[in-house]
């Protein structure tokens, strides 16, 4: 097991994580205090970096991290958030529905709370896309000193606009058939954009807003365009050219690198964060300091959730960072701790806020649970090979088993129920293979059993095609008809992995049928055996699929049609959703994802603790300890397993 050296100059610096806020709504942020050894000094100005909104959120997560690391070793005081009902940051719940004033007034309460905790005399503000456009709104009221943009949004309802016009565009949308969801009502709301809320108040708003109309602001301004479209700059330039103060355009390449499409495809651009540090720091001179205490932060915040009060915490083990949520109160002992491994390379949140959100739910109905990065992933240390974004490093099932031994050693936390969807699902797979601690796993889409050496993310893409499912409908749309005839779709690729389907189908009824007959598991492949060997061993087992996502093809080859070669045990749930995605982006999805994994798990322990509470009472006879889970299945009803037509 790899170790890594911290030199104590790092430790000094640490960025810290924190609450700050309302009482009742805090935000989480990261402060990176200036680092005045590297710079040989403090500039006294401190940088408030405004988030975007959304999937570009998530894809710039790290870039910004990378930019408050750049900033600091050049002697400035950094503040990295998340504004309300996005990221860490708790929810409003009341405010009509409109983000955008809410927004605004998180980065006025970031400015303040950033010069209360470094003692700064300057604020500078920060922001890409659409915080751009929040923080160019809020500089007066900030009383800001510089403004940094990164191809910020010029028209508000422009903006708007385009989302809507994306989310109509997006693959969800044209593959989901009305008969495929599992409720008529079960639909993308219009008030919803890529699973987060976008409602129509939040839209109006901003239609409000044009950063070309405003008065340009009094102070120097940094403003990079973008490099993968011509965008609107040129205009904001037109407008703001006349003021008194410098306004310098950056051209160069490196926007559209980090906004990809996934967040483990993200390039930090460094030269475009090196210019930026170079031309904030002729506005503020260093001044010799020569030493500065760190200030003390929150890191609990008490949470309502609906009728209980979720405490979090903010955690720090072995270099990774997290954030531990539990009702206060709560036995930590009397249910298993629930921990969430990252989706892909996204951040602790998840993908659209799915592992917050379930962290909450779970933890209302008594659950520990930990939603924490990996090495390589937010605000956690690399990987032992210095590595950022490796989705597959070996390095994480470590990682997971030092946050289970974290857990026992500060909650006591007895077992735990490992649950990741796509790449976190194979992890918790592999570690509960390992991990006798692991008393369940919950794995949502898990797209592979297997990585080998030398797998690339970009391979597998490229060798795997969507579910079989899907190419039955689509042979039915006219339209796939005219992309075969004009040459658009790879026929041959298509045809050879549907025989390889077939083929492995045809393996796993053998494998079927040598089982019944034979009566012991040799007949059946690895997979299989290493899912029968931890049922065996009494791991809960809960796999979770969209009914359309290629994870079932891979599911259905490894254990046959609805998970048959597994045979039939209370221990394994199988559990199908239809009309949603790989990451249950429709909101509806993710609340009913939410609600049941929940309730199969409560359901589940309860009656496992009650069954263990049975077993040691002496003398018990069967009758009477039948009558005693029956008793427990009357308070707690079990969770039906329905599976996909």
């Amino acid at each position: 097991m790899a170790t890594q050296q911290y030199p104590s100059k790092d430790i000094l610096y640490t960025p810290q994580a924190f609450w700050f806020g309302d009482a009742a709504t805090p935000m989480l942020g990261w402060y990176h205090p200036a680092r005045i050894r590297d710079a040989g000094g403090s500039r006294r100005c401190g940088v408030v970096l405004c988030p975007p909104f959304g999937h570009e959120y998530m894809v710039s997560y790290l870039a910004y991290k990378h930019l408050a690391t750049h900033l600091a070793k050049a002697g400035f005081d950094v503040c990295f958030f998340d504004y309300n009902n996005t990221g860490d940051a708790a929810d409003v719940a009341d405010d009509g529905g409109d983000r955008i004033e809410l927004w605004q007034n998180n980065i006025r309460q970031a400015a303040t709370q950033l010069r209360q905790m470094a003692g700064v005399e300057h604020i500078a503000l920060f922001g890409l896309r659409l915080g751009g456009l929040l923080a160019a709104t809020v500089t007066a009221s900030i009383d800001a000193k510089a403004l940094m943009l990164m191809a910020p949004v010029i028209s508000g309802r422009a903006y708007a606009r385009e989302m809507l016009v994306l989310r109509s565009m997006s693959s969800l949308q044209k593959d989901v058939e009305t008969e495929q969801t599992i409720d008529p009502n079960h639909v993308v709301a219009d008030d919803e954009l890529t699973g987060y809320e976008f409602s129509a108040a939040t839209r109006s708003s901003l239609g409000k807003l044009d950063l070309s109309k405003l008065p340009a602001p009094a102070m120097p301004v940094f403003l990079q365009q973008r490099d993968d479209i011509t965008g609107p700059e040129a205009k904001l330039v037109q407008a703001w050219h006349h003021h008194d103060h410098a306004l310098q355009l950056s051209e160069l390449p490196g926007y559209a690198a980090m906004m990809r499409e996934d967040a483990h495809d993200t390039e930090v651009p460094h030269a475009i964060w090196q210019e930026m540090q170079a031309w904030l720091a002729r506005y503020f001179p260093l001044h010799e300091i020569v030493s500065r205490d760190v200030p003390v932060s929150n890191n609990i915040a008490s949470l309502r959730i609906a009728n209980t009060i979720v405490e979090e915490e903010l955690v720090e083990f072995e270099g990774m960072t997290g954030v531990v949520s539990h009702q206060t109160g709560a036995d930590a002992f009397a249910l298993p701790a629930v921990i969430l491994c990252n989706i892909g390379a996204n951040h602790r949140v998840g993908n659209h806020r799915l592992y917050v959100t379930l962290a909450r739910s779970l933890a209302s109905q008594g659950f520990y649970v930990l939603r924490f990065d990996k090495s390589g992933i937010g605000y956690s240390r690399t990987t032992p090979d210095d590595q950022e974004n490796d989705v597959h490093a070996a390095s994480s099932v470590d990682d997971l088993s030092r946050a289970m031994y974290f857990m026992q050693g500060k909650y006591h936390s007895p077992s735990f129920v490992l649950t990741g969807l796509c790449s976190g699902a194979y992890m918790a797979y592999l570690s509960g293979l390992m991990d006798e601690r692991v008393s369940g796993l919950v794995l949502m889409n898990q797209l592979t059993y297997r990585w080998r050496a030398g797998d690339t993310i970009e391979a597998r893409k490229k060798a795997t095609i969507k579910s079989t499912h899907y190419y039955v409908h689509a042979m039915a749309r006219g339209d796939t008809w005219k992309r075969v005839l004009k040459g658009q779709v790879d026929f041959r690729q298509i045809t050879g992995n549907l025989l390889r389907r077939i083929g492995k189908r045809l393996h796993t009824q053998w494998q079927s049928l040598g089982s019944r007959v034979t009566h012991n598991n040799l007949f059946l492949g690895q997979v299989a055996r290493n899912f029968k060997n931890l049922e065996a061993r009494g791991t809960e087992l809960v796999l979770i699929y969209e009914a359309s996502d290629t994870a079932v093809d891979v599911m259905t080859e490894q254990f046959g049609r609805h998970a048959k070669l597994l045979g039939q045990s209370e221990r394994i749930c199988l559990k199908f959703f239809k009309g949603a995605d790989h990451t249950f982006t429709p909101r509806w999805s993710q609340l009913a994802l939410v609600d049941f994994i929940g309730r199969h798990l409560l359901y589940r322990y309860s009656y496992r603790q009650q069954e263990s509470l049975a077993a040691i009472a002496t003398p018990v006879a069967p009758q009477r300890r039948f009558d005693a889970i029956a008793s427990s299945e009357h308070q707690i009803k079990p969770v039906s397993a329905d599976v996909a037509e």
